[in-house]
Parts: structure tokens; sequence; C-alpha cells
């Protein structure tokens, strides 16, 4: 007999029914989705290990701990970026994938982790929200030039171009890197909401500075993945939080300001040869002096100044060297570019797509361009390029405006705007060079994600800085009078 206030059956809609039906029987349904997992997992397990590796096999079967992990984590999603961070700089493991590269532990972390985060606002908030920060539209934007260009490349791609097996799968892996690296610059926005994160992600990196330089100097080897720029967040990192950190003690801002000089030393006098090794370090640690003192940048110019004329014929040499096997070769691997570029200008030929013509065109001339901003236009066109470009002015423009805030405050959040800042501009100089943000397939393949990730993680940091303290500047409230 109905009870008072409680509805009729007639007046709940199908999908209330359904599920008052399937909670009744929750306890049977478990079991079956117990029971139907574990057979499929077994059956996964054995087809894996027998057809691929046993590795696969065994990353399957971890596979129940790994979503147990998740599910607790999904309440912490501010350890994530930590995490990430943490497995690329020193957990050396990969999955082989049948090609030329490997798929690196952090950018499994990376796809993981944004959609779960995605995945939580859906069922648990049960809306789709982001931190409104002008970084939004231009990450936005690029992500879908992305996906766009994929298909624009396929349906407008030379008759003549001729594909190889695995180009397909190399094209949707390069994309997936274009996609979620900078969508890592919104998901740290979203989801560092405390100073105690963002400091343990800083001292991640200055400890990753310290293991490379022991691994450097010590005949035996750390675990400790210092490639792409790795050097130039330790540089920028130690030297702005030793310059600026007043509230640090002084042995820490001693031993910051040493390891920097290591790195820096390591970078311009030990591998001079290397521009990607001390370039984007010299570019953020003349930033950073000069934010903190016009003397200390005029100092440190004259320093710089003071080493090339005592080895200019050293450095002369290196010059003429590096025009020769680097210059000279880039300068011809554009213009061999622009040929295919321009008759694809608008969307471009896709992620990876230039490769596929150039061994179909020009297979003894075909040289990758080393420049990251020659590579976007190439495979997303002109609208990837500008989102691409807005996205670096926006941090530029976020990044000065928290400096403006917090300048003067003589503490960790001042000395990391700056240090931010430093790292925006050594990246924005060395993708003319190199790949160095987004590595491009057929040269640092896909693996470079390992280290290209530092960047995109630490320029994430601009925009939870910007809301971190707009937040703190906001006026309080009057209290309300009776």
């Amino acid at each position: 007999m109905k009870q008072p206030g409680e509805p009729l059956m007639d007046d709940i809609d199908w999908r209330t029914r359904l599920w008052l039906a399937l909670d009744a029987r929750r306890a049977l349904l478990l079991k079956i989705g117990l029971i139907f997992s574990l057979f499929l997992l077994t059956f996964g397990v054995s087809v894996l290990t027998a057809w691929k590796s046993p590795l696969y096999g065994m990353v399957l079967l971890a596979l129940p701990f790994g979503v147990a992990f998740v599910l607790i984590l999904e309440k912490r999603l501010a350890l994530a970026p930590v995490i990430i961070l943490f497995a690329a700089a020193f957990v050396p493991f990969s999955l082989p994938t049948g090609t030329g590269s490997r798929l690196v532990i952090s950018l499994v972390l990376g796809v993981l982790f944004i959609f779960l985060w995605l995945l939580r606002m859906i069922l648990v908030e049960r809306h789709l929200h982001l931190e409104r920060t002008p970084a939004n539209l231009p990450v936005f934007g690029f992500i879908g030039v992305v996906m766009v260009s994929i298909v624009w490349s396929a349906v407008f791609r030379d008759p003549l171009v001729v594909l190889w097996r695995t180009f397909y799968f190399v094209q949707i892996a390069s994309a997936l890197v274009m996609i979620v690296s900078p969508a890592l610059l919104l998901f740290s926005a979203n989801v560092l909401r405390e100073e105690k994160y963002i400091r343990l992600m800083v001292w991640l990196m200055i400890s990753l500075g310290l293991a490379g330089m022991v691994d450097n100097l010590l005949p035996f080897s750390l675990p400790a993945n210092t490639g792409g720029l790795a050097s130039m967040w330790v540089i920028g990192l130690g030297l702005a939080l030793g310059l600026f950190d007043e509230k640090m003690k002084k042995g820490a801002r001693g031993f910051l300001l040493f390891l920097a000089l290591a790195w820096v030393y390591h970078g311009f006098v030990l591998n001079i040869s290397w521009v990607a090794g001390w370039l984007p370090g010299l570019v953020a640690g003349m930033v950073i002096l000069f934010l903190r003192s016009k003397r200390l940048f005029l100092a440190g110019v004259i320093v710089l100044a003071l080493y090339i004329v005592l080895n200019t014929g050293l450095i002369e040499s290196w010059l003429g060297s590096e025009k020769e096997v680097s210059g000279d070769t880039r300068f011809t691997a554009w213009q061999i570019n622009w040929k295919f570029t321009s008759q694809h200008f608008l969307f471009g030929m896709g992620p990876a797509g230039y490769a596929a013509y150039y061994m179909s065109y020009n297979p003894s001339e075909g040289m990758a361009t080393h420049s990251n901003y020659i590579d976007i236009l190439a495979q997303t066109g002109v609208v990837g390029m500008a989102f691409y470009l807005a996205i670096f002015g926006v941090l530029g423009w976020r990044g000065w405006v928290v400096y403006r805030r917090v300048r003067g405050r003589r503490d960790f959040l001042e000395g990391l705007s700056v240090a931010l800042l430093g790292g925006l501009a050594g990246c924005v100089v060395i993708m003319g060079f190199g790949d160095w943000l987004l590595p491009f397939a057929y040269t640092q393949t896909i693996m470079g994600f390992s280290y290209t990730v530092y960047s995109w993680l630490f320029l994430g940091l601009i925009l939870s800085l910007d809301i971190l303290t707009g937040r703190e500047s906001l006026p309080e409230e009057p209290l309300s009078h009776a």
C-alpha cells in the first residue's frame, strides 16, 4: 500500500526504475562482474604474453592494482603532476610499440590522469568546468587543430605520396603527444591548489639536477633523465630561488646557487658544442639576473664577455663547425620543408606527415627541421601555428602579471615566478633550434616526451600561480551588519 508522500511507480521515469532494479541486485551483479573481469584479465594476459611479449602481460596483470591506486588518487589529483614529473625524471620504464620508438611511463600517466580528471567531472561532479584562464582558448584551439589536421592531411594528401605500414600508428602517437603536452598546462592549473605540491615539484627537479650532476662526475650511472631542457630548469630554479628566496636558509640558497653554476659550467664550458645544453640555460639565467638586479645582470654580461675573449680560438672553431654541420643544414632543411608546407598551408600535413612527403619526393634530401616552429607550421598549418604561438603569448603575459603581484616579497613564490619567466624565455628561444617541446616522431620519437614534459609541467605552474596569487590578492568582503 502506498505510504503518504511516497511517489507512485507510474510517476518515476525509466532511468530511476532501472537504477532501483540494478541497486536491488547489486551483490549478484558485483559477483558476476568480478568473475567476468578475472576471466578477461586471465585471457588478456595469456594473449599478450604469447602475441607481444611477457612485459605486456605483466603490465595487464598489474592493471587491477593500478586501478585501485588511481581510485585512491582520484581524491588527491593535486599529486598527479608530481607523479608524472617523478616518473619522467627517475623511472626508466617504457613499453615497446613495434616501431622505432617506445611508450614511456610519463606519457601513459599523463593520458591516464587527464582522462581521470575528465571522468571525475562527468561522473562525480556531474558537470565539466575549468578554471577561467586566458590559456583555455589557445590550448583547446591547438588541440582541435591537431585533430583536424589528421583528417585534413588524409583528404588532401598528394596522390603520389607513399605511406609505410606503421605510418598511421606513428601519426596517432605523435598527435597524442601534441595533445597531451599542452593539455597538461590546463590540468596543472585546475588541480594544483596548494603551495606544498608546487614546492614538491620544484624540489623534485632540483633533486634531478643533483642526481644528474653526480651521474656526470662519478663512474656509476643513476636513473636520472637529464635530457632535453632539464638543465635549463635546474639552472633557472636554482638561480632564482637562491637569489630571491630570502626566507630560505642561507646554506640551502648557497647549495642552489652552486648547483645552478655547476650546470652552467657543464653546458657552456664542457659541452659548448651542444647548443641545447647551454643556450636555454644561459637565456633563462640572464632573464633572472636582470630581474634581480641590473648591476648583477651587467656583471653576468661582463663575465660572459671575458670568457669569450679568453677562449676566442675555441669558440671560433666551434662556431665554424656548428655553421657547417648544423646552421647551413638547418637552413637547407627549412627550404625543403617549405616546398611542401606552402602547398598545405591551412592545416598542414598532419602530425609526422611531412616525413611521408620527404620519402616520396626527396628521399635523399629530406632532413628533420630541428625547429618546433617549422614543425608546427608543417604539421598543423598556419591555423595551428597561430594557436601555438598564442599559448606562449598568454604564458608570457600571465607570467609577467604573477611576477608583478609577488615582486618584492623575497620568498618562494617570487623566486619561482622569476624562474618560470626565465624558463619560458629559454623555451621560446630554443624552440627555433630544436624540437625541445614537441618531439618530432622521426627524430627524438615519442620517447622524447619523457623530458619535454618537464617544460609543460613547469610552464603550467605559471597558470597555477596566476590563480593562486590572484585569489590571495582579492580584497576581503566586508562583514555584513545586522
